[in-house]
């Protein structure tokens, strides 16, 4: 069987967004077929454990309570350190070796809390880069959207090598494409002109990179200068979360009429996003598509994208796919 129809990609994955879990806030998360737990310590920093608690099992997102920088379990006040260690039993002179709970790698970067994924539980081989503009009085905060799709990653992936999608779905004409890939990352740029749907032309050029399997950001020049993320998710093996982010920076210093231009703005992106959803949640995968030469360097980015993933070997070793 493909390995990426059962197993899970390595990499930084998009949980949620910062203002998601405020101080003191505890948060129930499933992502990667499994029960997780967030939350925001006094300290102001954010950690994710396994959610069901190692003593008798409850939800540790259930009722569970921040203390400190730890977590209480509601069922009988075990308490939880951000690395997993049990440190506190109310009714016990000794903690047991196995209080425990797997504690996941997380950064909290540009507004957004990231978690990393790793079937061999290795440490993170990239990072995910700072966006200068983030937090700056010259440029909007992110406005989101959380979009629950029922797909395989892939499919989200495939559309940064797919020109011939844009003048249908996004009716956006390509006059220059260029794509490239190096290491984590997958890099498309872009000259075109977007037909918006309440008339118009908006010439633009944007820039877009996959850092790693499931986090994209795009920087975009044109009547706006904005960036948009899309950093999506598994749920489990059939469904996904996607959160979609715009950023625009504010036109002639007026922060009110740049917020009319970012509901707009929203507004278009998510009519054509949808009809990405649309695609994506009733299509068919093809191992070997049959593929013309205005396609765009599909193949190519199915290659990049299955180093993200490892496959058993007929004896048995777990081998990365490069």
């Amino acid at each position: 069987m493909d390995p990426m129809l059962t197993q899970y990609p390595r990499g930084w994955f998009v949980v949620a967004f910062s203002g998601d879990i405020p101080r003191l806030g505890v948060k129930s998360m499933q992502y990667f077929g499994e029960k997780l737990v967030a939350f925001r310590g006094e300290d102001g920093q954010v950690r994710v454990l396994d959610a069901y608690c190692a003593h008798m099992g409850a939800d540790l997102a259930a009722g569970g309570k921040v203390i400190e920088n730890t977590i209480e379990c509601p069922f009988h006040a075990w308490r939880y350190c951000g690395t997993g260690e049990c440190v506190a039993i109310p009714y016990a002179k000794k903690i047991p070796q196995k209080a425990r709970q797997r504690a996941w790698p997380v950064r909290e970067i540009n507004g957004l809390v990231l978690l990393h994924h790793d079937p061999d539980g290795a440490p993170p081989a990239y990072e995910i880069p700072v966006i200068p503009e983030y937090g700056s009085e010259a440029w909007m905060p992110w406005t989101t959207d959380l979009y629950h799709i029922k797909t395989h990653p892939r499919e989200i992936v495939e559309n940064l090598a797919d020109r011939a999608h844009f003048p249908r779905v996004h009716s956006t004409t390509i006059d220059d494409f260029g794509f490239d890939v190096a290491g984590h990352t997958a890099t498309q740029r872009v000259k075109g002109k977007a037909h918006l749907p309440g008339g118009g032309v908006d010439v633009f050029e944007s820039s877009t990179t996959y850092h790693g399997p499931g986090y994209l950001l795009m920087r975009m020049s044109g009547v706006l200068h904005n960036y948009m993320l899309v950093a999506h998710t598994p749920v489990d093996h059939g469904q996904l979360h996607l959160r979609m982010g715009v950023m625009i920076k504010i036109v002639g210093g007026d922060r009110e009429k740049t917020a009319g231009y970012v509901d707009l703005y929203m507004k278009n992106l998510k009519a054509g996003f949808d009809d990405d959803v649309r695609v994506w949640e009733n299509k068919l995968y093809r191992e070997q598509p049959v593929l013309c030469d205005g396609d765009g360097p599909i193949m190519q980015l199915r290659r990049w994208y299955k180093q993200f993933y490892r496959t058993v070997e007929a004896e048995g070793g777990a081998t990365d796919v490069r």
